[in-house]
Formats: structure tokens, C-alpha cells, sequence
């Protein structure tokens, strides 16, 4: 098994990709703290496990799905690494004072308290009369796996996350891309935790890789213009070509936090959109920006994002999510409908209770099969020409992502 990275469209055949099963880090969240973790309400976490490993179940049937934990703890074989992870931790979240316990710990015990975190020991009196619970803080987000890492061709990208309350998650990924062999590729793409400032961020959900040198991105609350800007020069360096960006203009709600949640490719010539963001008179404005080494880009209005896509050859017929009707529309897009994940060109995964977004993709010609009987292996998904996988994720859903947050794929075929 070839052990590179390799993504250069959002549908190649997957081989290999990384998930988190949610555990004791969501656990940790209480009502009071919900908002501040970004979350709209808090989860229940039995049936969110049992969700996930339906995703996770299916996913191990058609590629190497990779849990985060095991590659962190194996990234942390030598006793350097832990003290380099250690010393990132207490530098960003200031607690000098558990660098030694932490880098003495085995290697899953650190992984483990890295993303479900480490109870405060108040060693400090500000630490006390506030009470503050943690010294190193859970990361209930980590299962979103792709809004704090990618993969565009061989080399990765860290990303510059928005909220610092999610930061070390991209600091996690960024350690396990450089430490980890079978993670490395041709090195770093993007620095993202090196970057991240006011006014510069990018979040992976708001990256699409479109071709081998088209991307979608974009302007969201979570990813910035400058970031974007960065992005492209970041292209023309590592591989000295060209570049086309399409940058997308996504209104500043909680329903389009990112890129995916609005559109996402789900063949070589379709995509599954949230209508009234990317087709609708009031859509969403675009800029194409035209990259090249060592010249100064060219930007300009394109009508739309499919527009401007057809302009460079790719091509993609619209499949509405939420159907034909405004306010399923609206219901099933909160509730991640757009967000599917390719795991082949015209084979999804997606939520099943998105019932209208499903019978959408009936009619454009895809075969509706569960997860569950997949798995079961009644048959085999790769015979289908076009398929849509459906899975349980109704309290998934309500964490705030679809498939495509959940996944971060590091190896396609082309």
C-alpha cells in the first residue's frame, strides 16, 4: 500500500483517510460551556459514538481509515517527540508547569490527555480562584477532523484555525504530518498555526480541491481573504505552476460556517449545493484569481461558482440539497446535507435523515443504500456507477458537521 499523500480532486478513489471516534473530550463539555466551544447544545455521547462508527464501520469497507489517537501515540514513539509535543501544549495553553509530568507520560498516555485534556492542579492562585478545570483543555471538535487539517496533492496543510479555543487541533495535526512517516509526504504545505493572526485564517472546510491546480475556497467566518491570498502564493511556490482559486463570499451564519456546508463534489461532473447560496439570485459572489509563479495574480468576478468552474474545464451538474422546496431546503442544510464525503467519483456518504436531499440524489441517477447493510457486505459499493450511503448522524448533525468534516482524506487515487 503506497503510503504517500496524494489529493488532487475531492472524488478520487479513497485509500487512505483519518478519522476520531468522539470520546470522554465530549463528555467533558457541559450547557454553560457549549457556546464557548462552539457548539449550538451539547450532544449525547452513546448514540454520537454509535453514529460515528457507522461512518467509521462503513469507510474501513472501501479505504485504510486511520484513527487519530493510535497515529498520534505511534508519532510519539521517541522520548524527543513527547517532549516536543509537550512543550507545544504548555506553551499555548501557559502551563509550564506540567511540561515535565507531560513529557514523562508514555506515549497514548500523552496522546490521550493531548485531545481529552489534563484537570487543572492550581498550582496557581489566579488557576484557583477562578476555578479553572483544566490546564490542558478538551478538544470536543477534534472528530471534525477536516476544519483543522488537508491534503492538496502531496504535501499538507495545517490549518490557521478562526476561534484559538480550537488552535491546538491544528497544532495535533501539524506534529502528526511531521512526525509520523506514513503521514509526511513532500512536507508542509501551509503553516497555519505559524500564520494565524487577526485578519488571517483558513479552516479546511473551506478548502475543495477541483482539479490538480483548481481549489474553491471559502470567505467564511472561519477563513479570511488574506488567508486565501496566502494560500494561492503557497501553491505557485511549492510546485512552481499555476494556480486557479475561486474564492466564495459565504454570508457570516452559524448554518455556513464553511465552504462544504453549502457545496461539495460528489462526481467528476456534479456537485450536491445549497441552492440559495450557490445558484440562487442572491448567491454568493466569486472571485476567480488566476496565480502563477512570480507574477502578480489576476482577480476578477465570475457570475457563479459552477460558472467560473465551467470556465477551466470542470464542468458539474447542480444537485439541489433539500430538493426543490425553500424550506427543506433550509432545514436539511443546518442539518449538513450538503456536506457529503466522495469516496469514488459518483459514490457518497452522507446522512440519512436528510430525506429530501436523498431523494434529490435518487433522481439524479444514484443507487440509496444504508451503511449498515454495506457493511453487513450484502454488496459491494464500488459495482455501483453512481451511490449515495446513507448513515445515522441525526445527533452528529446537531455537533455542527456532515461526512466531509469528519473525514480528512490523505490518500486518493487520481
Amino acid at each position: 500500500m503506497d503510503r504517500g499523500l496524494n489529493v488532487c480532486s475531492e472524488t478520487g478513489r479513497l485509500r487512505r483517510v483519518i478519522v476520531h471516534t468522539p470520546g470522554p473530550e465530549v463528555e467533558a463539555m457541559s450547557p454553560s460551556s457549549a457556546e464557548e466551544d462552539l457548539y449550538n447544545d451539547i450532544i449525547p455521547m452513546e448514540i454520537v459514538k454509535t453514529e460515528h462508527a457507522e461512518l467509521k464501520g462503513f469507510l474501513s469497507t472501501v479505504a485504510k481509515v486511520h484513527e487519530l489517537l493510535e497515529i498520534l501515540e505511534e508519532s510519539l514513539a521517541e522520548p524527543d517527540a513527547r517532549a516536543e509535543l509537550a512543550a507545544l501544549l504548555c506553551t499555548h495553553y501557559r502551563a509550564e508547569t506540567r511540561r515535565e509530568e507531560l513529557a514523562a507520560m508514555g506515549a497514548g498516555e500523552l496522546a490521550r490527555a493531548a485531545v481529552r485534556g489534563l484537570p487543572a492542579r492550581h498550582s496557581r492562585l489566579e488557576d484557583f480562584l477562578r476555578g479553572k478545570s483544566y490546564d490542558i483543555l478538551p478538544l470536543p471538535n477534534m472528530y471534525f477532523m477536516r476544519d483543522a487539517a488537508a491534503v492538496y496533492r502531496d504535501r499538507s496543510i495545517a490549518s490557521a484555525m478562526r476561534f484559538p479555543v480550537r488552535r491546538p487541533e491544528a497544532l495535533i495535526h501539524r506534529f502528526i504530518f511531521e512526525r509520523h512517516p506514513d503521514f509526511r509526504g513532500a512536507g508542509r504545505l501551509f503553516d497555519g498555526p505559524a500564520l494565524v493572526r487577526e485578519g488571517l485564517s483558513v479552516e479546511g472546510g473551506d478548502v475543495q480541491v477541483l482539479a490538480r491546480n483548481v481549489l474553491a475556497i471559502g470567505i467564511s467566518e472561519r477563513t479570511s481573504a488574506d488567508a486565501v491570498d496566502a494560500m494561492a502564493r503557497a501553491v505557485t511556490v511549492a510546485w512552481n505552476e499555476p494556480v486557479t482559486v475561486f474564492a466564495v463570499e459565504l454570508p457570516v451564519a452559524r448554518a455556513t460556517i464553511h465552504l462544504d456546508m453549502t457545496f461539495t463534489m460528489i462526481d467528476r461532473d456534479a456537485c450536491l449545493v445549497f441552492e440559495p447560496i450557490i445558484l440562487g439570485p442572491r448567491r454568493s459572489r466569486v472571485a476567480r484569481i488566476d496565480a502563477a509563479p512570480g507574477k502578480e495574480a489576476s482577480i476578477r468576478e465570475v457570475p457563479s461558482l459552477l460558472h467560473g468552474l465551467k470556465e477551466v474545464g470542470v464542468d458539474l451538474k447542480p444537485v439541489l440539497t433539500g430538493g426543490d422546496d425553500r424550506i427543506s431546503q433550509e432545514r436539511e442544510q443546518w442539518l449538513s446535507g450538503a456536506n457529503s464525503f466522495s469516496f469514488a467519483p459518483g459514490k457518497i456518504i452522507t446522512y440519512s435523515c436528510n430525506l429530501r436531499t436523498v431523494d434529490a440524489l435518487d433522481r439524479a441517477g444514484f443507487a440509496v443504500r444504508s451503511a449498515r447493510e454495506l457493511i453487513a457486505g450484502k454488496e459491494d459499493p464500488m459495482s455501483f456507477k453512481r451511490l449515495v450511503v446513507g448513515f445515522s448522524g441525526i445527533e452528529l448533525a446537531r455537533g455542527g458537521g456532515g461526512a466531509r468534516c469528519m473525514t480528512c482524506p490523505v490518500l486518493r487515487d487520481e
